[in-house]
């Protein structure tokens, strides 16, 4: 009996010892949490974020109204309508998130673009003090055939395009850097554009779909509405890791915002260890003890 125990126990360490351990994903260096939200509360905008109400600049087709944006199944969804509002044809939506504004920032989030001639799902950064040399996006343009994304990066003092090919209409995990040493955006884990001018000007982030800009109008081949969806948020406060001064500003809290420092860590990786030296040591005792127990002579043997 004891024997089989014993094997039970070592195997039960064996396995704890070789799997993979749990463990929470480390920030990224030099930064610091701020910000996470996965929109499963329906109906609601977190606060410090909200949708926008009033015409485009430029020459958009859209009316940016805030019935065109809601929250529902754990998304976030900006909605594109052939409906005509403000003397435009068509109503868009738009979340300005004010209450996450701050000088410099790292902003991961998943997405889904809709297809389609004239539609384009931007995201942005915009300066507070609303100057145009100071605003940065990326521009998705994903028409059957013909899909795209555009980077403008605007510096204060000029701004420079880039533009991505790809396969942009499914689901993808976009991060958008903005830190002293430059402006990067990676798609999936893959850097796909960096440029080492930046913008030094506070600035507020935000999410847009919109038509009559860069995409042109929607065909009659174009299916409306069309929804530009977000499945989750995470937003970092730049937070140099060396003695200097941080240059970074304390951006607001805003709600499903993490506390200072972070989600306290997990030691997962830590109780398994112990775990399983634990058992390997009541293992090794189980032995011994059968090992080293007075043995009691056969019964033909027995008085």
């Amino acid at each position: 009996m004891l024997r089989r125990a014993a094997a039970v126990v070592v195997v039960v360490a064996s396995i704890t010892c070789v799997s993979p351990a749990r463990a929470d994903a480390a920030d990224p260096p030099g930064w610091t949490p701020v910000f996470s939200q996965s929109f499963d509360d329906a109906g609601a905008l977190p606060s410090g974020c909200s949708a926008y109400d009033g015409a485009p600049d430029g020459t958009q087709a859209g009316y940016f109204r805030p019935e065109a944006v809601t929250v529902s199944d754990g998304r976030l969804r900006l909605a594109l309508h052939r409906r005509a509002y403000g003397g435009k044809p068509y109503v868009t939506g738009e979340v300005r998130c004010l209450g996450a504004t701050q000088q410099y920032g790292r902003y991961e989030f998943r997405a889904r673009v809709p297809t389609g001639a004239g539609i384009e799902s931007v995201v942005m950064l915009r300066p507070v003090d609303g100057q145009a040399r100071d605003v940065s996006q990326l521009a998705i343009l994903a028409r059957p055939g013909d899909e795209t994304a555009v980077v403008s990066n605007g510096n204060g003092s000029g701004t420079s395009t880039k533009m991505l090919p790809g396969t942009f209409s499914d689901w993808h995990t976009y991060v958008i850097e903005w830190a002293p040493s430059g402006f990067r955006i990676s798609v999936d884990g893959r850097e796909r554009s960096a440029d080492p001018a930046v913008s030094t000007q506070p600035r507020w982030f935000g999410f847009a779909v919109t038509t009559g800009d860069k995409a042109g109008t929607p065909t009659a081949a174009t299916a409306l509405p069309a929804e530009f969806e977000v499945d989750y948020l995470r937003i970092w406060a730049f937070a140099p890791v060396s003695s200097a001064p941080a240059v970074a500003s304390s951006p607001t809290t805003v709600e499903g915002a993490l506390p200072p420092g972070g989600a306290p860590p997990r030691r997962w990786s830590l109780w398994l260890a112990v775990s399983a030296i634990v058992m390997s040591g009541l293992a090794l005792f189980v032995l011994v003890v059968r090992k080293t127990r007075p043995r009691r002579p056969p019964s033909s043997h027995r008085i």
